[in-house]
Order: C-alpha cells, then structure tokens, then sequence
C-alpha cells in the first residue's frame, strides 16, 4: 500500500461528494483557515493509520485535519469531534472509493478540465470580495498567494470532475427539475428563502461628554503631583492608596488583577502594547479622568496591573455643552457642510474620525439601542437629531438604506431548480456508492473519534 497524496507534495482535503459535488465555495475566510489548519508543504511526522481503501491509506493526522476543516465549515456545530471524526471519515473513505471505481473503469480526468473548473472556483471566490484588490488583501493578510489558492483547488476540482464522469457514465446526472415542483419548493419555503432583511450603513459624529476646561486642569495636576511621587521613587501601590479615586481598587494598592485583553478598553490596550512587566506608564486620559497603570504581569491573553485614577468629574453643565454643541453640527450638516468634514473636526470617536465618521453597514433587525429605534424611521441621506448615549451624543447619518423585502419566485426560480438538481444528485451519487462500496476494499484499523 502506499500513503495517499504525499508522492504529489499536497495534503488531502474532505468534502467530496457533500462539499464538493455541489459546487458552493465556502468563504475564503474558511480556505484560507484550512490552509493555516492544514499546511500543504509542510513535512509530516510519521502517524498511525485510521483506515484502508483498495490501495490508499488515510491516516490520523489527515482525519485529525478534516475534523478542523468540519468546525470551521461549520462554526455554529455542537458535535462532538468524535461524532465530526465519524463523519469526515465516512468522507474520506467515500473519495477513496470513487477513486478506486474511476480507475477501475479507466474514467480519467483532463489537467486542461482540472485547469477550467480551478478557475471558475477562483473566479466564484474573487466575485464574492467585489474586486481585484479586495481579494488580494485578504490573500495578503492570511500569507498567502492566488498560486497556493489554486493548488488548494486542485484536489477538490478533480474528484468532483471524477464523481460527475462516472455518473455520466451509469446515465445518472440526466435529471430534470420542472416549473411546478420549482415553485411548490419556493412557496413550501418563502419565509427562509426568500426574505432579505433591511441593511443600513452609517456615519456618525460622537460629542462625548467633557469636563470643562478649569476642572480638567485640576485633575491635570493632582495627577502631575502623583507623576512627580512615583519619579521620586515612590511606591506604586502605596501611592495608589493615597491618591486614587477608584475606590475599588485604592484599598488594594490599585490591583486590578487579572484581566483578559477582550475586556479591556482600546486605550488601554495601546498602552500596554508599549509596556514591559515593571513598567509604568505616562498618564492618560480615560472616560473616567487620568489615569497611570503599572504592568504586573502579563500572559498571551491576559494581563494583571496596577492603576492611579484621578477622576475628572462631569457636570450637568457639561451634559448641556456637549449637547448644544452636537445640536450646532447637526445644523451645519443640514445646510449642506459635508458630513464627513464635520466628522473629522468634531468627533470624539477615535475609531471613526479619521474615515468620516463611517461606522459601516448593518443588519436593521441587529442595531442596538439607541440607534435601532432612531434609524427605523430615518431615510437614506437623514441626519438624525443629537441621540443621547452613555458615551456622549451621537449625530448619524444615513449614508444607504435598503428595507427588508421577499424576493418573488421569478427572482428565485434559477437558484431553485439549481439547488433541487444538486439534491437529486447528490441523492443519486449515494445510491451509486452504496452499490459501488462493497466492490472496493474497506478497512478500519480503530475507531474514527479516537485521538
């Protein structure tokens, strides 16, 4: 017997005839995480093997591979691995023995076929990012090439060419999916088939609440005097339980403690970024005042510090300067300055400023208070009133809009008949393997769920 696939230098992929037969690409997101998953050049230890197929062997790394593809193609799965090992076996030995059957009927495959359905999958996956050089970013950020893309394609491409000459062969791919059964699929399945759900992309400019100039100079010095403390050599912890303001934190020496890197601020994250364990940090400023952290320790997705707070205390005059001050853009917004100007003179938000205020697009059902009730009656092109939020108030834009609405089955009925001929045939390759499996040899050395 010899190991399948290693004389060619690429690691077999799974899915045919689920995946592959029907001819839908999944997200690059998902290609390029198998690649990561599964690189295709790199050397391989010796391992034991799961199971033989005529000739071929399949091995425990390979399956082990296939299980990672399976969570990845299916995110939202509660299957256990063992339940995914059996099911991506199963796969497996399915390609095997459609391989075993072609060369069993000297069914073979073209390099220039392989070469024309390569490219269609490309194509497929480059229509789906909008534009050349969208596509090629996101080669870029995984490390990888359009030439490794297509040699990922390759494998996939030639067993479904494989599986559909055989069929040919036997007369079974002559399938033929009429109008009335098309549209009783449509009307049996409308109201997850056809509706689309509204989407909305927005800008917005945030006026966060600020305290006023003489009360932000106070805070600047009270945190100056604890700058000039600790530069005197200081205790940090002893310091914190003199001056800080966070109450939680002071008695302790301003432990934080542990915390993971997802529940920090972007702020904070920027600084810690630029610390080393020991470290402490220039003052900043934070929602809450200034604030000084010292780096305890860290790990890969986690961090324990220290923090001084000096809190800046904002008023109800504040409140009414920052609300004013909104009411004014949003005048100017309406007498026609652009929006996008305004955003990046105005906004406090240091995430959106720079691009216009642009927040992106968004599924209307999923916007989150206030704005799902403000953009339900807002137009393309609307700038709302000022929205009061915990982090200041909000002017938005509508820069598109499109509602929710049902497609018809004239707009549906090519996708249709499509999805009920890949059914049927995906119905009849199983009658076909079921006939064909037990003429190739099968055999399972353990059990497929076992590590």
């Amino acid at each position: 017997m010899r190991k399948r696939g290693k004389a060619k230098g690429v690691t077999r992929t799974t899915g045919f005839p689920h995946f592959v037969l029907s001819g839908l690409l999944g997200p690059l997101s998902l290609v390029l995480g198998t690649f990561l998953a599964t690189p295709a050049f790199a050397a391989e230890p010796a391992d034991s093997i799961v199971a033989a197929v005529g000739d071929e062997l399949i091995l425990s790394s390979e399956l082990n591979q296939a299980v990672n593809f399976l969570r990845l193609s299916q995110p939202d799965t509660m299957a256990s691995d063992s339940v995914l090992a059996e099911m991506a076996l199963g796969r497996f030995i399915d390609d095997l023995v459609l391989e075993e059957q072609a060369r069993r009927e000297t069914v073979e495959v073209e390099p220039s076929e392989v070469a024309a359905e390569v490219d269609a999958n490309i194509a497929a996956v480059k229509e789906r990012f909008g534009d050349e050089e969208r596509f090629k970013e996101a080669l870029a950020v995984e490390g990888y090439t359009e030439r490794a893309l297509r040699q990922r394609y390759e494998e996939d491409a030639r067993r479904k060419l494989l599986a559909r000459k055989l069929m040919e062969k036997e007369g079974l791919t002559q399938i033929h999916i009429s109008p009335s059964e098309a549209e009783r699929f449509y009307n049996e399945n409308r109201d997850s088939i056809a509706r689309v759900p509204g989407r909305v992309t927005l800008a917005h400019i945030l006026i966060a609440f600020t305290p006023s100039p003489a009360t932000d100079s106070a805070g600047q010095r009270r945190m100056t005097e604890v700058m000039d403390v600790l530069a005197r050599g200081g205790d940090f912890a002893t310091v914190a339980g003199s001056f800080s303001d966070d109450q939680r934190t002071a008695a302790r020496g301003g432990d934080r403690g542990w915390v993971a890197f997802a529940e920090l601020p972007p702020e904070l994250m920027m600084v810690f970024s630029q610390l080393t364990s020991g470290q402490t940090s220039p003052p900043f400023p934070t929602r809450d005042g200034y604030l000084t952290v010292r780096l305890e320790d860290r790990s890969a997705d986690r961090v324990r510090f220290r923090q001084i707070l000096i809190r800046v205390p904002v008023t109800r005059n504040d409140t009414v300067r920052a609300r004013n001050l909104a009411a004014s853009i949003r005048r100017e917004a309406i007498e026609g300055a652009p929006f996008d100007s305004l955003a990046r003179q105005y906004s406090h938000d240091p995430v959106t400023a720079d691009s216009g205020g642009r927040l992106g697009e968004f599924l209307v059902a999923g916007l989150a208070p206030p704005f799902d009730k403000v953009v339900a009656g807002m137009d393309s092109g609307d700038v709302s009133e000022p929205v009061l939020s915990e982090h200041g108030y909000h002017i938005i834009k509508v820069l598109s809009k499109q509602p929710e609405k049902t497609l018809s089955y004239l707009e549906l009925q090519d996708n249709i008949r499509n999805y009920l001929h890949q059914q049927k045939l995906g119905e009849r390759l199983e009658t076909y393997l079921d006939r064909v499996r037990g003429k190739v040899y099968v055999k399972r050395f353990r059990p497929s769920g076992s590590s």
